[in-house]
């Protein structure tokens, strides 16, 4: 029984909250009341953007419970959060840059699949500017920082949507992942990101245009996840990237298989820029997937971590000016600093620079190909490692590449990624590591994702905080 959630503290996942509605023992409309009040209790984290009113949600809770149908609904009720670069009709998205907010006149097609399967909005929140970063630090809203530690970076360009869920104030939150965007917070704060194969879900936010980058969901479970992404997956024409594998794709969160095959970093290619902590929560991860039957294979990851380098560093940077560049340059001084500086790269490479790149590129997707044919999975850490707030402001670029060492090249290759939690370092700071599946391996990732986190043992968000000792 649930009857005993607590109202400040009762986890949010989607099968916790539809068992209490099924008892009773809950309904939406004293749930709208229940985050209002934890929003509250935070107070000014820096998580929204924009902060849909405690009466407005009540409203929409309301008129789900008066229609009788509605109970049926696969998101009944449920409350989210929607990353700022994705429409919600009414409320402005701004992308975390001030200067270029817009008011949208409809909802983007994700949002509105939402709202048709019972969903709740809570606001908008805060994100990396224009989804370019993978910290968090880069935005005109204030600096959300790691539910466990406000030290420490939340992890970005979904930063707010990783606070939120981790810290109990929805139950997922809608993000957007082209270098880590939906891995890299989910990592930092304790709870799941679950990223498709790119083609699978139709694009949803504009910073996601183009050959990288896909639509996802930060959650508390993988079940969640699979939940979420299963209402999502379709092939949809008017997307020029959309996958027709799409049409009829679903992923599950069931048993993983007895015996499967996983790569892992060698030595020379083990990136945790010196943190002792991050290795051995890897490595103690890599232990519970061989607990579950898997056999680690140790390789060279070098083509892939150049694979990583050219996202930012190389001619695929121009992608980003493609989307942003008319409005960059009649006001580059809306940005900050960083985005500034790095969306500026766009500008200094040809048709001719791009496809060398991209020439290369499918060099490193042929790779992959032939290591999926050897093993079942990729298993990296999700990040090297974490920084706080301040060494970000002193040196953002060059630690906002460190911290998407092992995530920029998945969606480059054409690959599906999961973010679980690894536990926490002993000052009580939460890490991640990453399942790589082969293209259209997604429901494998999930599988196995979801038995490693079981296999940890910890609770998600901030149930999970351990105890530290005092120094």
């Amino acid at each position: 029984m649930t009857t005993d959630w607590d109202r400040a503290t009762g986890s949010l996942d989607i099968a916790t909250l539809r068992a209490l509605y099924a008892e009773g023992a809950l309904t939406p409309e004293a749930l709208i009341d229940v985050i209002h009040d934890r929003i509250a209790a935070r107070g000014d984290d820096h998580v929204w953007i924009h902060l849909i009113d405690r009466e407005s949600c009540k409203a929409r809770a309301r008129a789900l419970m008066a229609d009788p149908s509605a109970r049926d609904l696969p998101l009944y009720g449920i409350p989210f959060g929607i990353k700022d670069n994705v429409d919600l009709e009414g409320v402005p998205s701004t992308a975390a840059v001030k200067a270029w907010s817009r008011m949208p006149d409809a909802s983007s097609p994700l949002v509105q699949r939402l709202l048709d399967a019972g969903a709740i909005p809570i606001g908008k929140q805060n994100q990396d500017q224009l989804g370019m970063g993978v910290v968090g630090v880069r935005t005109d809203y204030g600096i959300p920082h790691c539910a466990f530690d406000s030290r420490y970076i939340s992890g970005g360009s979904s930063s707010g949507g990783g606070v939120s869920v981790a810290a109990g104030l929805v139950s997922f939150a809608v993000a957007n992942d082209a270098a880590g965007s939906g891995r890299v917070p989910a990592a930092l704060n304790n709870i799941v990101g679950y990223k498709p194969t790119p083609g699978l879900v139709p694009r949803a936010a504009r910073s996601q245009a183009g050959m990288v980058g896909t639509e996802n969901f930060l959650t508390l479970t993988m079940q969640d996840s699979v939940l979420l992404s299963n209402l999502w997956f379709h092939f949809e024409p008017a997307d020029p990237f959309s996958k027709p594998e799409a049409t009829g794709f679903s992923v599950s969160a069931g048993a993983a298989p007895e015996s499967f095959r996983f790569a892992i970093p060698d030595a020379a290619t083990l990136d945790t820029n010196g943190d002792a902590e991050a290795e051995r929560l890897f490595r103690e991860n890599v232990a519970r997937l061989e607990a579950l039957g898997g056999s680690a294979v140790e390789i060279d990851m070098t083509p892939y971590l150049t694979a990583a380098k050219m996202l930012y560093e190389g001619a695929f940077i121009a992608q980003r000016y493609a989307n942003f560049g008319d409005m960059f340059d009649k006001d580059e001084d809306a940005l900050c600093a960083p985005t500034r500086k790095i969306l500026s790269w766009g500008r200094n490479y040809t048709a001719r620079d791009v496809f060398r790149a991209q020439y290369v590129i499918a060099g490193y997707r042929q790779q992959a190909r032939q290591l999926f044919k050897e093993v079942d999975l990729m298993v990296t850490p999700t990040s090297p490692t974490t920084y706080t707030i301040d060494a970000l402001l002193a040196d953002n670029i060059a630690l906002n590449a460190k911290m998407g060492t092992y995530t920029n090249f998945v969606n480059m290759l054409d690959l599906p990624a999961a973010s679980v939690p690894a536990g926490f370092r002993r000052d009580g700071v939460p890490l991640g590591t990453m399942l790589i599946g082969p293209s259209l391996g997604d429901d494998l990732v999930c599988r196995i994702g979801a038995a490693l986190h079981t296999a940890l043992g910890i609770a998600p968000g901030l149930a999970g905080r351990p105890v530290v000792a005092e120094a």
